[in-house]
């Protein structure tokens, strides 16, 4: 008799799967759930750049109406103007105009992943004093409902739903067969189990592979989530090996499971048992591992630390000692001119200055516990499939706990910009109030308008790189080895 070759094997079974029902039953509910999950990820970043938009054109408004008044005042008139509402003084225009903003745009990938987004804010208006007792308050967490479910993105289809799909479609590929006495049949031919399973398991990745990859192109092209590509061809084409070898992988276990040579009831039981253990159980075990590993500083400490400033500043004369050696420190000249200190401008200089002082280390204690979970998150995620791919995603898509730690590192370094802008300004307008004309309601001569600093910011597509790549390894590897397993138990028909 005459062996018969695989590719005319991998054709039938390729011809089987695609005349199942089941097949495209499965392969349809997938492209439902892909079109839906990146249409949400679609509005989500639609929301993000409209809030952005919003941030960048009251910023520009701000700038615009504070020109505006400087113009107007800048001119002999009647009109009282408070100091505080000045635009020409720089401590008015610092606290009653200005509208600075830290923020975290989307990357052209964001609509992959979610992530922690729905918790963490994108924008984060630069503010001073006793509003800022820490870095990550500037967001509205909405219903707790939803953040309890977690958002339905693409990111949750391709982790969670497409093994399903694929134990689906490739779970009882030998053992329904034993279960009807085929493989007997099977078996009494001139080819070895190692054939067969190559061409039923193979036929299945190459379905699944092309369904998956190709549903996902469809899902975004069809949502328009996608932004500008350009830089993140790479990255996106990482990205894309690795969820091709995602599949694979699951498609190895399929044919591990079936060199068990158990029924198709018990196969599937060991691969759902298995999904809910490497999917499931495992990242949650691997989330609280990074919990006991980076335990949250408390912040009711830091609350405290807050009050107990507010309250020894406002306590008896306690705040004028504090302002009068701020002043001291800063202008050593100061001792000659009394009632500078008295100036409400420098009370509140002196006043921020003690509570950044105060609340320093409780702050360096929040930012180095959401530098220590983003880096333990990194090395525990090798420690799942499901994990790794979810962080690659995450990383592309911009909303990983590293980029939101070193957004709260930058947002933190932005206001200490400002500061640093408006300070001696604002002390050299105590020091020397220059008015702009005599009779002028305008007090003093600030205009710097356009040169106050802008934030920065970045947007990740090296690391994003670097992770997609480390998890194609990391998923080829396991691949790999899965299929050497079953490669080797695969060596004779059952008995």
């Amino acid at each position: 008799m005459t062996t018969v070759r695989f590719p005319v094997l991998l054709g039938a079974e390729l011809r089987l799967i695609l005349r199942e029902r089941l097949t495209w039953a499965i392969l349809a509910a997938l492209l439902v759930a892909l079109c839906l999950a990146a249409w949400t990820g679609a509005g989500r970043v639609a929301a993000e750049q409209a809030a952005l938009a919003q941030a960048a054109a009251y910023t520009g408004r701000v700038v615009r109406e504070a020109k505006a008044a400087h113009e107007q005042y800048g001119k002999p008139s009647s009109i009282k103007v408070n100091y505080w509402q000045d635009p020409t003084d720089a401590f008015g225009y610092m606290t009653y105009f200005m509208a600075a903003y830290a923020v975290k745009p989307p990357t052209p990938l964001t609509v992959l992943a979610a992530g922690q987004s729905d918790v963490q804010p994108a924008i984060m208006q630069a503010s001073f004093g006793f509003s800022t007792v820490f870095d990550d308050t500037a967001y509205e967490p909405g219903s707790t409902a939803r953040l309890r479910l977690g958002p339905f993105d693409l990111a949750f289809v391709l982790i969670y739903l497409v093994p399903l799909a694929v134990i689906a479609l490739a779970g009882t590929r030998l053992s329904s067969e034993h279960d009807s006495g085929i493989l007997r049949m099977i078996a009494s031919q001139p080819v070895g189990p190692r054939r067969v399973a190559s061409a039923k398991f193979g036929a299945v990745g190459l379905v699944a592979i092309a369904a998956v990859l190709g549903g996902t192109v469809l899902a975004l092209l069809v949502s328009g989530g996608l932004g500008p590509l350009a830089g993140w061809e790479v990255t996106l084409t990482l990205l894309a090996a690795a969820l091709a070898t995602y599949v694979a992988l699951w498609v190895a276990a399929c044919a591990l499971v079936a060199s068990l040579w158990r029924g198709g009831v018990i196969t599937l039981a060991i691969l759902v048992t298995t999904w809910a253990i490497v999917a499931v159980a495992l990242p949650t075990a691997l989330g609280v591992a990074v919990e006991v590993l980076a335990p949250t500083p408390s912040r009711i400490a830091a609350i405290d630390a807050s009050r107990q400033a507010q309250v020894r500043f406002y306590t008896g004369d306690e705040g004028a000692r504090i302002t009068s050696a701020w002043l001291t420190g800063k202008v050593p000249e100061a001792v000659r001119r009394p009632g500078l200190a008295d100036a409400p401008e420098i009370k509140r200089l002196a006043r921020d200055a003690f509570y950044d002082e105060a609340l320093v280390t409780y702050r360096d204690a929040a930012r180095d516990h959401a530098q220590a979970s983003a880096s333990w998150s990194q090395r525990l995620a090798f420690l799942s499939p499901a994990t790794v791919l979810a962080l690659s995603l995450e990383m592309a898509a911009g909303t990983d706990a590293g980029r939101h730690s070193a957004f709260l590192a930058a947002g933190a370094a932005y206001r200490r910009d400002l500061r640093a802008f408006f300070e001696p300004r604002i002390i050299a307008q105590a020091l020397n109030a220059v008015p702009v004309c005599e009779g002028c309601p305008a007090r003093l001569n600030f205009a710097a308008y356009d040169a106050v600093p802008a934030f920065e910011a970045s947007v990740p597509r090296t690391s994003a790189e670097s992770q997609a790549l480390v998890a194609l390894g990391c998923l080829l590897a396991g691949t790999l080895l899965l299929t050497a397993l079953a490669y080797r138990r695969l060596t004779e028909w059952p008995s």
